[in-house]
């Protein structure tokens, strides 16, 4: 089996990228490996109508007529050097693949807690969605550990349908990262409001399974008791196939603007990366990941400029959204902590309200069901 262009995971850049290399006249044979049974599909629904009442047909993707061949099969190692990929299949038997150009588009993985118990329901994949779907299911109570994007929305949906919902994180607010410190008494309101318990600076201390429920025990002495609970603490990029290949740097994947994958001293030949698996060195030397839907077809479509020699598009600013207890939360450009928040407009009436974020010369925005305004702010009209 060989392959003139391999890429590892059906992901969101993954789209993005066939959609931009066919739009640009590429006939190149591109064949995608993703051993998960319902890829390819959209991930942001995962967290929000899909989990609660979607079906397959909700978040699949169409990829009829962008002449691709996507396996089955599971990605467990590389050798750059040989251009060879190792692959395990159904049978679970691993072979190798010749490529003549690799795309790694892993994705993330779930970060666990140290203290955490097999058995722990996580979001990350559309069956991990349809078994909290059905553990939840009959309004039973659920305690959801970690308030970041994930954790924040799964609570809103699991309360709107009627379940009892628990937040626990020992940040002092929500969506500390995503919105940087800002808002988060704001977003605490519309949690409660919406029916969710929310319990900030919680460290905890054990989580055990009694019976058919769980119980959570915080280091102040509270037990919150719970049919379900979510780990929802985070994420970290999929590469521990990689260990070995020489492709990583400490325990990151390095690629350049272009998706170039980079080592200390070197561009690795051939090899390219997309997605939230990427780790990104910045002009001051620090490393940064970008997890959202938005940044991922974004790198998507620059590396499938990069490859077929094409002008670059202009890099928009970062956006992300949000759906948090009936609203929608959206991201234009880098929140930084302490940053200057000034509300610009308002509307108590649609619940809608539109903030400037000031810090060092430059400009973000947050909207609050403020669509049509984050619309011409993205436009630049």
């Amino acid at each position: 089996m060989t392959g003139d262009l391999i890429v590892v995971g059906a992901s969101v850049a993954t789209t993005a990228f066939i959609e931009r290399m066919r739009e640009l006249g590429s006939g190149e044979s591109i064949t995608v490996l993703d051993n998960d049974p319902d890829a390819p599909y959209d991930r942001p629904p995962l967290s929000k109508h899909y989990l609660v009442d979607g079906d397959s047909e909700d978040i699949a993707v169409d990829w009829n007529g962008l002449d691709v061949e996507l396996v089955r099969a599971e990605a467990v190692g590389v050798n750059p050097e040989t251009h060879t990929l190792q692959v395990r299949g159904d049978d679970h038997r691993d072979h190798d693949l010749r490529y003549g150009r690799l795309v790694i588009a892993t994705g993330a993985t779930p970060v666990h807690l140290p203290i955490e118990p097999p058995g722990l329901a996580v979001l990350r994949t559309a069956a991990d969605a349809r078994r909290i779907r059905a553990q939840a299911s009959g309004r039973r109570s659920v305690a959801i550990v970690g308030a970041g994007a994930v954790g924040v929305e799964l609570a809103s949906h699991l309360a709107r349908q009627g379940s009892p919902v628990v937040l626990i994180d020992r940040a002092v607010g929500p969506l500390e990262r995503l919105l940087a410190g800002h808002l988060a008494d704001e977003v605490t309101d519309w949690l409660h409001g919406a029916g969710v318990v929310c319990r900030w600076r919680a460290d905890i201390t054990d989580i055990s399974q009694i019976g058919d429920s769980w119980r959570v025990e915080l280091a102040d002495g509270e037990r919150i008791e719970a049919d379900v609970v979510v780990s929802a603490v985070g994420a970290r990029p999929a590469v521990a196939w990689l260990a070995g290949s020489g492709l990583l740097t400490g325990d990151a994947l390095l690629a350049d603007a272009d998706g170039r994958v980079v080592t200390a001293d070197s561009v690795v030949a051939d090899v390219y990366a997309m997605g939230d698996v990427v780790t990104r060195r910045r002009p001051d030397g620090r490393l940064e990941r970008t997890e959202n839907w938005a940044a991922a077809r974004q790198q998507g479509m620059r590396l499938a400029e990069h490859i077929c020699r094409a002008p670059r598009q202009p890099v928009p600013s970062p956006y992300f959204w949000i759906q948090v207890a009936n609203r929608t939360i959206q991201i234009v450009g880098t929140l930084r902590p302490g940053a200057r928040l000034d509300l610009e407009a308002a509307n108590p009436d649609r619940r809608s309200a539109l903030y400037r974020v000031r810090a060092d010369g430059a400009t973000a925005w947050i909207g609050v069901n403020a669509q049509p305004r984050i619309a011409k702010i993205i436009s630049g009209s």
